[in-house]
């Protein structure tokens, strides 16, 4: 009877252990990019578009940063992992699935805030293009991997005013955090601005995000110089970004 008691005693405490690893592994898929994002999400519903494997959604849930998350994905494939992620984690209740592309899976003002992140500057904005007043009915909490330029005049010059932007860094990488609403925003004085916003030069990653910047424009103006059909106007727009950012 001992041996029995001391068997199953050991097996729950393995169970549990590998109940706990397990969070723990899903824990550790979130990146500091991620963590970053998730940081900012305070409010009672969420929206996770292009949730992929639903690891944003679940840590919502478990820091209480939310109440209830809508996690969408254009692809059944990320979101069938998606769901199996919440299953394991016993958020079914918590977070709903959906099928769709971008915004089209909400109503206007469903959701207080949402997440789009890990897509390309032009995808997001094709993206709040298309929903446009779903768009403007909940905070935005955005992670372009390029095109930032893009995404800030697209947001500018369609009713939306940028609340504050972050800076973040995966060991050589660089990436901007952009967080708006639906408002009156001020476009930016100089060109080479809506690139490197002035409001960022005090962040301790300012200097990352300027050197990142530099080697942009410094290979996009290698590009041109070497090709047979320079487009000399264009050439000459990066040229004069790579001369202010010299300056800086």
């Amino acid at each position: 009877m001992e041996k029995w008691l001391i068997y199953v005693t050991f097996t729950k405490k393995f169970l549990l252990t590998s109940v706990e690893n397990s969070k723990i592994k899903d824990k550790n898929m979130l990146t500091d990019r991620l963590n970053c994002i998730i940081n900012y999400v305070n409010c009672e519903v969420a929206a996770d578009i292009g949730t992929d494997h639903a690891y944003v959604s679940t840590e919502l849930i478990r820091l209480g940063r939310v109440k209830r998350v809508i996690a969408s994905d254009v692809r059944q494939g990320p979101l069938d992992a998606a769901i199996a992620n919440i299953k394991k984690n016993g958020m079914e209740n918590e977070i709903e699935t959906r099928l769709g592309s971008g915004l089209s899976v909400l109503k206007p003002y469903e959701a207080d805030e949402c997440i789009i992140a890990g897509m390309g500057g032009e995808l997001i904005c094709e993206i709040l293009k298309a929903d446009t007043e779903t768009a403007h009915s909940m905070k935005l909490l955005l992670q372009p991997m390029n095109a930032q330029y893009e995404v800030r005049k697209y947001l500018i010059e369609n009713g939306f005013k940028i609340l504050k932007e972050d800076i973040v860094c995966e060991g050589e990488r660089v990436y901007n955090v952009i967080i708006t609403k639906s408002g009156e925003g001020e476009p930016f004085e100089k060109e080479i601005d809506w690139h490197i916003p002035p409001y960022l030069k005090e962040h301790p990653l300012y200097e990352k995000l300027l050197n990142k910047k530099k080697r942009e424009f410094t290979k996009i103006v290698k590009g041109l110089e070497e090709s047979k059909n320079c487009d000399v106007e264009k050439l000459t727009y990066y040229k004069e970004l790579l001369k202010e950012t010299d300056g800086e």
